[in-house]
C-alpha cells in the first residue's frame, strides 16, 4: 500500500485575469479594423470571412467591457481545484513557479492531449507555501507561458 503524503491545504482567490482599462481610442482602433477587414473580404467575395472578422472584433470589445470574475483556487491531499475544475495529483504531470512582473503564475501540465497547460496567477506571499507543498507531491518540469496568453497580455487582455 502507497503512503499518502500529507501537505498542507492553501487556498486562494484569485482574478481570472489582470484587468486593464482600455480608453476609447482602443474600442475605436478594434472596431475599425474589423469594419476595415470586412470590407476587403466583401470585396473578394469572401462572405464568411467578413461575418467571422466583425464577429471577432465584436467578441474582443465585448470581453474587453466584462470584469474578471473572481476564481476560487485550492491544492489538497487529494488533488488541485481551479473553479469548477477538479484534478487529481495523478492526472498531473508537474509544474513550476514564474515570477511575473505583475506577481507570480503556477504552470501546470496536465496528462491530456487537449489543452494539457494551465496558467494559474498566485499570490507573492504564498510562493514558496505552495512550491514547497507541490514538491511533495508533483514533478518542478520546464513549462513556459504559451503565446497565446503572451499575446493576449501584450494587446491588452
Amino acid at each position: 500500500m502507497e503512503k499518502e503524503v500529507q501537505i498542507n491545504k492553501i487556498e486562494w482567490t484569485e482574478s481570472e485575469y489582470n484587468h486593464k482599462e482600455k480608453n476609447p481610442d482602443w474600442y475605436w482602433t478594434v472596431g475599425l479594423i474589423a469594419v476595415i477587414g470586412a470590407i476587403v473580404s466583401i470585396w473578394l467575395h469572401n462572405y464568411l470571412l467578413a461575418i467571422f472578422i466583425l464577429v471577432s472584433g465584436g467578441t474582443m470589445i465585448l470581453f474587453a467591457i466584462r470584469a474578471p470574475q473572481e476564481i476560487y483556487f485550492s491544492i489538497d491531499n487529494k488533488g488541485m481545484t481551479m473553479g469548477r475544475d477538479f484534478f487529481e495529483w495523478g492526472k498531473i504531470n508537474g509544474f513550476t513557479i514564474k515570477k511575473k512582473e505583475n506577481g507570480s503564475v503556477l504552470l501546470i501540465e496536465l496528462k491530456r492531449k487537449i489543452l494539457p497547460h494551465y496558467t494559474v496567477p498566485i499570490k507573492d506571499i504564498q510562493v514558496e507555501e505552495l512550491r514547497e507543498n507541490l514538491e511533495k507531491v508533483l514533478p518542478i518540469l520546464e513549462l513556459k507561458e504559451s503565446n497565446s496568453v503572451l499575446f493576449a497580455e501584450k494587446i491588452g487582455f
